[in-house]
């Protein structure tokens, strides 16, 4: 899964942490929940709203439209619906993995 660069170290510093145990989630009922105070734990405390994927992936595509210019391309194109873009994109090869890492993990919070 792509990771925006600012968080890069911080993810590689868990991840060499965990080791081969996954950071969050899993499927094993034996296995206390981590989410809950990971989440919390970034969230900035507890007078602040709890973090919300839904949210957090907002932000992320709000981060990647503004860089890559999206508006800018929809502007020039005349396109005011995402619907268009989607049959724009339907049509369009789909990058590798390498390749699509590579572009979405050049872009900074």
């Amino acid at each position: 899964m792509p990771v925006l660069s600012g968080y890069h170290e911080r993810l590689h510093l868990a991840a060499r942490f965990a080791g081969a145990r996954l950071l969050i989630g899993g499927t094993s009922p034996t296995r206390r929940n981590v989410t809950t105070p990971l989440t919390s734990s970034l969230s900035g405390g507890r007078d602040l709203p709890r973090l919300d994927i839904a949210r957090l992936r907002a932000t992320w595509l709000v981060s990647v439209a503004e860089t890559i210019g999206l508006k800018a391309f929809m502007d020039a194109a005349g396109i005011t619906c995402s619907q268009r873009l989607g049959d724009l994109v339907a049509v369009l090869p789909r990058p590798d993995e390498a390749r699509a890492v590579t572009l979405l993990c050049e872009i900074r919070p």
